[in-house]
């Protein structure tokens, strides 16, 4: 799941996306987006109430903000406002109201400490809308909608986090089914816990059913992409138009994100955490058109020392073997055993060694010297199981000499 340095990466891009999309979003496309706000004061929540348009306050109305069984109610202002004061910083909390008979969550969101959030909660406008029948029509992925890079142990984890956008103010049931297959080759393909209770996947198919209701409905799943060179390229079909793209991708090193669909970028470390991330927007992207990008400069493990551990490996198994098959004079056979312990954990010693440098717990200086003294050793063994391989001269006992047939015959 994501990471806290996601999260906080994942605010700053809420924050900037008004700058760097395309176009501004509808209000029911930010409605329970939590926005930290260090205007207001501190440990503060605010939540606003809207329906349909920003001029529309919805005042004298009750809000909840629940954190687990603890739940709290206030009645908005003049201007659609209801205020909170939290007690518990970092406790997980989410803003509700009923309006219209539709009940609207935000996004769970950690209570402030330092300075406030702000939360927006959209009705459809139409307080009938709820009993209106569906009606063909067209939804969109919203701008606000994103992809999320974490980097892993060779693999990147992948999140899609999609806000299905319905512009009109009557539910909507689309003639292309909100339907995509996720790239070849992908691992633990999984539906986040704030994805809308209708998202599927079957395989690598990941669908959400309609129809889809006035404003947003989330579609978020995430998976798993291994990879062994320094560079992942990824193409994503899209079943409907995507209004604005929007990428954060975790940076490590020379790390760089490259796609033509890309039309600003910038590295930045968000506040509260010690790591750099890639925030990049381009344009629409028109529905049927893939979604692609590549991630370079990876950091991944050379081969190399793997082929070394399976030669080796190899040439012990069948040094073992020839050693096995080949007689040794009783007198030696202790020594033999004792050669053979010693080689065998020599051996363990260094696949040990390889596998503490493929995951970086060994330095390159150290690995180097302690491998240099491990392959000595082994050297040195096996000359020392040569030698005690080598066969016996000892006397062997004669046999009588063969009767003289000629003697024996001239003699009768």
């Amino acid at each position: 799941m994501l990471t806290y340095g996601v999260r906080a990466a994942l605010f700053v891009a809420i924050a900037l996306a008004p700058s760097i999309a395309p176009a501004q979003p509808d209000p029911r496309q930010m409605s329970g987006i939590p926005l930290p706000d260090p205007q207001l004061p501190a440990g503060t929540v605010t939540v606003r109430v809207v329906r349909g348009t920003l001029d529309n306050n919805v005042a004298n109305h009750p809000v909840e903000l629940r954190s687990g069984d603890q739940v709290e109610t206030a009645l908005t202002d003049a201007e659609g406002r209801a205020e909170f004061a939290m007690l518990n910083a970092g406790a997980s909390v989410v803003a509700s109201t009923e309006l219209d008979g539709e009940l609207i969550d935000s996004r769970p969101f950690a209570a402030p400490g330092a300075g406030g959030v702000r939360v927006m909660l959209v009705g459809a406008g139409d307080a009938a809308a709820s009993d209106v029948p569906a009606e063909p029509g067209v939804v969109t992925f919203g701008a606000d909608s994103r992809i999320v890079v974490e980097l892993a142990e060779e693999s990147l984890s992948i999140y899609y986090l999609f806000d299905i956008f319905n512009q009109r103010l009557v539910p909507v049931e689309p003639e292309t089914p909100i339907e995509f297959t996720l790239p070849f080759g992908v691992q633990a393909p999984t539906i986040l816990p704030q994805s809308a209770v209708s998202t599927r996947i079957d395989g690598l198919t990941v669908s959400v059913d309609g129809p889809f209701r006035p404003g947003v409905t989330p579609l978020q799943v995430g998976y798993v992409l291994a990879f062994g060179g320094d560079a992942v390229a990824v193409e994503q079909p899209l079943p409907a138009a995507l209004e604005g793209l929007l990428m954060v991708v975790q940076k490590w090193g020379a790390m760089d994100l490259v796609s033509h669909q890309i039309a600003r970028r910038a590295d930045m470390t968000p506040e509260g955490t010690d790591t750099p991330y890639i925030f990049a927007a381009g344009p629409a992207i028109p529905a049927g058109v893939p979604l692609e990008f590549e991630i370079l400069g990876l950091p991944h493990h050379s081969p190399i020392p793997g082929f070394v551990t399976i030669t080796l490996a190899l040439a012990i198994l069948g040094l073992g073997g020839w050693g096995a098959a080949t007689p040794a004079a009783p007198e030696g056979a202790d020594r033999r055993r004792r050669l053979e312990q010693r080689r065998e954990k020599r051996f363990a010693d260094l696949v040990t060694l390889e596998q503490q440098h493929r995951s970086g717990k060994v330095g390159d200086t150290r690995y180097g010297n302690r491998r240099a003294d491990l392959l000595t050793d082994l050297e040195r063994i096996y000359a020392e199981l040569d030698d005690a391989l080598t066969p016996s001269t000892w006397p062997r006992p004669t046999s009588p000499p063969a009767p003289d047939r000629a003697r024996s015959t001239s003699t009768a």
